[in-house]
């Protein structure tokens, strides 16, 4: 690769993460307001009054009430992203790698409109970034969070899906801290026969006020480097029985 060329990828790749890290810090600013609202969220009564799995309803109350009611935070930090759109439960098609079929990819939460069109060469609506949700109920649910790391390394996507990835762990264990569950999935991915991890979790730090945030580094199978960052969320107190 020409050194212009080089000049050119690492300027696309400099402001398309400094652009995912301020769509992290939002959220984690989102975590904060539910955490200072004192929400609470019960387990029977979504089983009562809801189709939905505990696990969707999670994810729904905090993109409707929090990602999409409070965009004027993120766009006061960076104005570029004025424009930015929050959906759950979209679809996309990307081919599995092993099989070399295309099928649908299930979305837990969809960003796109990001303001990258210039960088990406496309429309800005078919660029995106996804984020992945679970429950953490026990820690042996590290291995369910981990499949979805397995998904995101045996997938090439047909419309432009960022090199990066989210994770949001709900935290429902009281006696589970951010330390322990990281230590568990770094665990499992250090034996993982199919993941190839590069950069094992690692703690960063992306808003002052919240320090369970870490990245990691693997490789999907059609040998591109991607990122993921792994949100910690410790609902403990948010779910009742």
């Amino acid at each position: 690769m020409s050194e212009e060329l080089t000049f050119i990828q690492n300027r696309k790749n400099t402001i398309t993460e400094n652009r995912i890290e301020k769509i992290i810090w939002y959220i984690i600013e989102c975590y904060l307001l539910t955490m200072k609202n004192k929400e609470k969220y019960s387990k029977i009564w979504v089983k009562k009054k809801t189709k939905l799995k505990f696990e969707n309803y999670l994810r729904n109350r905090f993109v409707e009430d929090y990602l999409i009611k409070n965009k004027t935070i993120l766009i006061q930090k960076i104005s570029s992203l004025n424009e930015i759109n929050f959906v759950y439960e979209t679809e996309k098609e990307y081919i599995d790698l092993q099989d070399n079929i295309t099928k649908m990819d299930k979305i837990d939460i969809y960003i796109n409109k990001l303001g990258l069109q210039n960088e990406w060469k496309n429309k800005d609506e078919n660029i995106y970034f996804a984020l992945e949700c679970k429950r953490i109920t026990k820690l042996s649910d590290a291995a369910r969070y981990v499949f979805d790391i397995q998904k995101f390394v045996n997938r090439k996507h047909i419309n432009t899906r960022l090199p990066f990835e989210g994770q949001i762990a709900f935290i429902e264990d009281k006696s589970i801290n951010y330390v322990m569950l990281r230590d568990k999935i770094n665990e499992i991915l250090k034996t993982h026969t199919t993941i190839i991890t590069k950069s094992f979790l690692t703690e960063i730090v992306l808003n002052n006020k919240f320090n369970g945030v870490y990245l990691s580094i693997h490789k999907r199978n059609a040998d591109i480097d991607f990122s993921i960052y792994h949100l910690f969320f410790d609902y403990s107190n948010i779910i009742n029985d």
